[in-house]
C-alpha cells in the first residue's frame, strides 16, 4: 500500500508541478507592457514605532486603502504566485479589447495596473492625514519601489511616532440647561482622561451631545452648534506638518519633558446661525397615513379617519388595524420633541414588515410657534409571497436524495401585521445498484420517503400574562405560535410521525443580542408501522429500542444569540448561540400527582435536559474570508427516559456537518459494525462536538456580474457519542482519554454560486482523512488515499449539491 501510495503521490505531484509551470507561463501578466511600464505586483505597509501600536492590523488595512494603485484583482491568492484571472483574460483577448474605451470593456477582463509614481506622494499625504486623525500628529513616511521582471513592489515605511493622551476635558457652554445635561452624562462620554486620542472621538462626542440635547426637546439643535478646540503641550511637533487638520489645533502651552504627549479638549457649544437652537419644542399633532400615495392625501377630506387618544389615522383602505400601528408609535401630542422617539418609531414601523418605506415628516406649526406637527407616511409592501426550493444530497443509506418545498407568506394576516407562514415539503432517498434491473432507472431502489406540513403565526407583540416592560423595547417583540406534522417512511423498516406545536417569544435586547424563549413546546412521536425486520433490530439493541419508542414530549427552551455582523459592517464579525432545553419536569410532577391519586392517570413521556452551542468567527482578509465554526451539544436523559427521543438526538455527516461522511453514517465514538442491517438505522448520539474551518475566495463574475462564483477549501472534524456505555456500541461512549482517537476529520474543496445576492447554490466534495474506528496511526488514513481506485473513490469521495453556506 505504501509503495502504491508513494507512486500515486509522485504522479499527482508531477501533474500538479507541470500544471503550475504551464499555468505560470501562459498567465504571464506582463507580456503586453511597454519598455518602461511595470505591473504593480504588491503594496506593502510597514508600521514602525518605539511603543506598541494599538489595533495594528486594522490600521495597516486602513492605510492600504489610501493607496490609489491596487494590484489587479486575483481569483486565487493562496498559491505561491498570484493568479489575476481578469488580467489573464485581458492578455488572452488583447487584440480585441486593448483599444476599447473603459466604458465598453467587458466585466470579465481587467487592464494591467501600470505603476504611476506620481500617485505615491498623494497616497503618503492621505496616510499622514489618516494617522493625524488617529492621534499620531507627527508621523514620518518614506517609500521604496523595487522592480523585478517587469513587476513593481511598492513599500511604504511609516514611523507613526507617539499618539496623544487626553489630559483634561473642559466645557464652554453658553446655555445653563445644556451645560447641566453634559456635566450629568460625562461618565458615558467617549472622551475620558488618559485615553489615547483620535479625531473619531470628536465625531462620536459631537453626535452624542447632539442626540442628548435633541432628546430633551431641542428640535433645532444640530451638530453645527458643537465645536472643539485642542490645547497641546508640545507645539514643536507640528512645525512642518502638512495636514488640513492643523488649523483645528490651538497650540497654547508648552512643556519640556513629556514622555507621552498630552492634550486638553475644550468642548464649545454656541447658538451658531439658528437662534432657536436653545428653544424646546412640543409635539402638537400626529397624523398617520398607512397607505400614503401623494401629497394630496394630506388634504383629502374623503379618506377614512380613525383616532386613538390624540393620534389621527387616515386611510384610503383600512389596510391594518390602527391599534397595531399606535402600539409602535412613540410620539404623542403633548410630548417634548425627542430624537430617540423619532428614531424608535421609524425603526419599529419598518420592523412590522408590511411597509416598503416609512417617512416621518416633522415640521414647525405655523400658527403655534414652539410646537411641531408629525406626518408619518408609509407605503405598503406586497402582502403575499410564494417560494419554492429544490435540494439534492447523499445520505447514510442512499446514493441520491432529493427534496422539494414550497412556502407561502401572508405578511399582514387578519390586518394585524401578523406574519402567517405555511410550508409543505417532501422528498425521497434512493439506493443505486448496477445489479438491479436492465434499464438505468431500474437500478434505483426507494429507501425513504418523507413529507410534511408546518404553519406558524408571528404576532408583532407579546401575548403574555406578564408586563412587557420586563423586556427591552429596542425592537419589535414577537410571539410565535406554530405547529405541524412530518412523516418519515423508512421503507421495509418503519413509519415515524412527528406532530409538533410550540409557543415562543422572541425579542432583541440590543442590536447584537437576541433572546428566544419557548415556555411550552410539544412533540408527539408515533410509529404506526413497524416491520418484523425492524422489530428484530430493536429487540437486540436497547439503545435503539428506547430511541424509537413512541413518546410524548413537553418542555421549554431558552436561547441566547449574539451576532455583531451589522455592528462590524461585515468585517471580522462573530456569531454565538447558546441554548438550553428541558422536557418532562412538569409531566413528571403531574405523573406523581396521578400516583398520589391512586393511579388515576399515568403519562408516558420523555425526560431530558439538553445544552447546545454554536460559535463562529469570520476573519476578513483583503481578497478572501477565513471562517471557523465550533458547535456541539449534550443531551442527558433522566427519570423514566433511558435514551433521548430520536428527533432530539445528534448526528454527524452531511452537507452542514462533516462533509467527508454521508449524513448519519458517523459514530458514535469509534464504534463500527459492517453489519448492513444495523447501519441502515441512523447513527445518532447524546453528545456532539464539531469543528469546521473554511477558506473562501472569489473566482469569477458570471452573467454580467449577476452571479458570483466563489471557491472554498475546507476541513472538518468531530463526532457524536453516547452519554453512557452501551454493550451494543463498543467505543461509543464519551471519554476524555479517547477523545483524540474518536475524532473524525475530512478535507475538501467546494464551489458556490451567489445568484444576485439572493440564493447560493453550493457544490462540495469531501474525503475522510481520519477515521475513528481505525486504530492504527490514530485513525489517520492519508496513506490509503488512492484516486486511481474506483472502489476507493466510490466509498470516500462524497459530493453534495445543496442550497446555502454550511455556516
Amino acid at each position: 500500500m505504501s509503495n502504491r501510495f508513494s507512486g500515486n503521490m509522485r504522479s499527482l505531484f508531477s501533474i500538479l508541478f507541470t500544471g503550475v509551470i504551464l499555468l505560470s507561463v501562459s498567465c504571464n501578466p506582463t507580456k503586453n507592457l511597454g519598455d518602461k511600464q511595470y505591473l504593480v505586483q504588491k503594496n506593502r505597509i510597514i508600521l514602525k514605532s518605539n511603543k506598541p501600536i494599538s489595533n495594528k492590523g486594522e490600521r495597516k488595512d486602513n492605510l492600504s486603502k489610501m493607496v490609489a494603485q491596487k494590484p489587479n484583482s486575483n481569483a486565487v491568492d493562496i498559491l505561491p504566485f498570484r493568479t489575476p484571472l481578469k488580467l489573464w483574460r485581458y492578455n488572452h483577448r488583447y487584440k480585441k479589447v486593448h483599444a476599447l474605451p473603459d466604458s465598453l470593456l467587458p466585466k470579465s477582463v481587467e487592464r494591467p495596473v501600470i505603476l504611476d509614481t506620481t500617485l505615491i506622494p498623494r497616497a503618503m499625504i492621505n496616510m499622514k492625514n489618516y494617522l493625524f486623525n488617529q492621534g499620531y500628529f507627527y508621523a514620518k513616511i518614506r517609500d521604496t519601489v523595487t522592480i523585478s521582471h517587469k513587476r513593481a513592489y511598492v513599500s511604504y515605511i511609516i514611523n507613526t511616532g507617539n499618539n496623544y493622551l487626553i489630559s483634561k476635558i473642559n466645557y464652554d457652554v453658553d446655555d445653563s440647561n445644556i451645560l447641566h445635561m453634559l456635566l450629568a452624562t460625562t461618565d458615558i462620554s467617549n472622551l475620558q482622561k488618559e485615553k489615547q486620542f483620535t479625531y473619531s472621538m470628536l465625531d462620536d462626542e459631537r453626535s452624542r451631545i447632539t442626540n442628548l440635547v435633541r432628546n430633551n426637546g431641542y428640535f433645532k439643535f444640530s451638530q453645527e452648534n458643537v465645536t472643539f478646540k485642542l490645547d497641546t503641550f508640545d507645539k514643536t511637533l507640528f512645525k512642518d506638518l502638512e495636514s488640513p487638520f492643523e488649523n483645528a489645533v490651538n497650540f497654547i502651552k508648552t512643556a519640556k519633558h513629556n514622555a507621552k504627549p498630552t492634550l486638553d479638549i475644550n468642548v464649545i457649544i454656541r447658538l451658531a446661525d439658528d437662534t432657536n437652537a436653545y428653544k424646546k419644542y412640543t409635539v402638537v399633532s400626529v397624523h398617520v397615513y398607512p397607505d400614503y400615495q401623494s401629497l394630496a392625501d394630506l388634504k383629502d377630506s374623503l379618506m377614512i379617519t380613525k383616532k386613538i387618544d390624540n393620534t389621527l389615522f387616515r386611510y384610503h383602505h383600512l389596510y391594518i388595524h390602527p391599534k397595531i400601528l399606535y402600539d409602535h408609535i412613540y410620539v404623542n401630542p403633548g410630548d417634548l420633541y425627542s430624537q430617540a422617539d423619532y428614531n424608535k418609531t421609524n425603526t419599529k414601523l419598518y420592523e412590522l414588515g408590511i411597509f416598503q418605506y416609512v417617512h416621518i415628516d416633522v415640521r414647525e406649526n405655523r400658527q403655534n410657534k414652539g410646537t411641531l406637527d408629525y406626518n408619518i407616511l408609509m407605503d405598503r409592501t406586497k402582502k403575499h409571497d410564494l417560494s419554492f426550493n429544490v435540494e439534492t444530497s447523499s445520505g447514510s443509506t442512499y446514493s441520491i436524495g432529493s427534496s422539494v418545498g414550497a412556502n407561502f407568506w401572508d405578511k399582514n394576516f387578519m390586518n394585524g401585521a401578523n406574519l402567517l407562514k405555511i410550508g409543505v415539503n417532501g422528498g425521497i432517498e434512493e439506493a443505486y445498484s448496477e445489479n438491479l434491473g436492465n434499464q438505468f432507472f431500474d437500478h434505483f431502489t426507494l429507501l425513504t420517503k418523507y413529507y410534511g406540513a408546518n404553519a406558524s403565526i408571528d404576532f408583532p407583540k407579546f401575548l403574555a400574562p406578564f408586563p412587557t416592560s420586563l423586556f427591552d423595547n429596542s425592537s419589535v417583540p414577537h410571539t410565535i405560535i406554530g405547529g405541524g406534522e412530518n412523516v418519515m417512511d423508512r421503507v421495509n423498516y418503519f413509519t415515524l410521525v412527528n406532530t409538533s406545536a410550540n409557543f415562543t417569544y422572541s425579542w432583541k435586547q440590543t442590536q447584537t443580542i437576541t433572546w428566544t424563549f419557548s415556555p411550552s413546546f410539544i412533540n408527539i412521536i408515533r410509529l404506526p408501522v413497524e416491520t418484523d425486520s425492524f422489530k428484530k433490530v430493536l429487540d437486540s439493541n436497547a439503545y435503539l429500542r428506547n430511541s424509537y419508542k413512541e413518546n410524548f414530549i413537553e418542555g421549554e427552551n431558552l436561547s441566547f444569540t449574539y451576532d455583531n455582523i451589522i455592528k462590524k459592517h461585515g468585517v471580522n464579525y462573530s456569531y454565538l448561540k447558546l441554548g438550553v432545553e428541558e422536557a418532562g419536569a412538569l409531566l413528571g410532577a403531574l405523573n406523581q400527582l396521578g400516583y398520589a391519586l391512586n393511579d388515576l392517570y399515568k403519562i408516558q413521556y420523555a425526560q431530558y435536559v439538553k445544552f447546545d452551542f454554536d460559535a463562529r468567527h469570520y476573519f476578513t482578509l483583503p481578497h478572501s474570508v477565513f471562517a471557523v465554526h465550533f458547535s456541539g451539544g449534550v443531551g442527558l436523559p433522566y427519570g423514566q427516559t433511558i435514551a433521548l427521543p430520536y428527533i432530539k438526538q445528534y448526528f454527524a455527516g452531511g452537507p452542514f456537518s462533516l462533509r467527508g461522511w454521508r449524513i448519519r453514517t458517523l459514530g458514535p465514538g469509534s464504534f463500527y459494525d459492517p453489519n448492513t442491517s444495523i447501519n441502515q438505522i441512523d447513527r445518532t448520539g447524546d453528545i456532539k462536538l464539531e469543528w469546521n474551518g473554511e477558506y473562501r475566495f472569489p473566482v469569477a463574475m458570471l452573467f454580467a456580474g449577476n452571479v458570483k462564483m466563489n471557491g472554498a477549501f475546507f476541513a472538518d472534524a468531530g463526532n457524536i457519542w453516547l452519554a453512557q456505555k452501551d454493550v451494543n456500541y463498543p467505543g461509543g461512549e464519551f471519554q476524555f482519554n479517547t477523545l483524540g482517537q474518536d475524532l473524525a476529520a475530512d478535507i475538501g474543496i467546494g464551489v458556490r454560486f451567489d445568484i444576485v445576492s439572493f440564493l447560493t447554490a453550493r457544490f462540495d466534495v469531501g474525503i475522510p482523512v481520519k477515521e475513528p474506528y481505525i486504530h492504527t496511526n490514530s485513525g489517520w488514513v492519508f496513506n490509503q488515499i488512492d484516486f486511481y481506485n474506483s472502489s476507493w473513490r466510490a466509498n470516500n469521495i462524497i459530493p453534495v449539491l445543496t442550497i446555502g453556506y454550511p455556516f
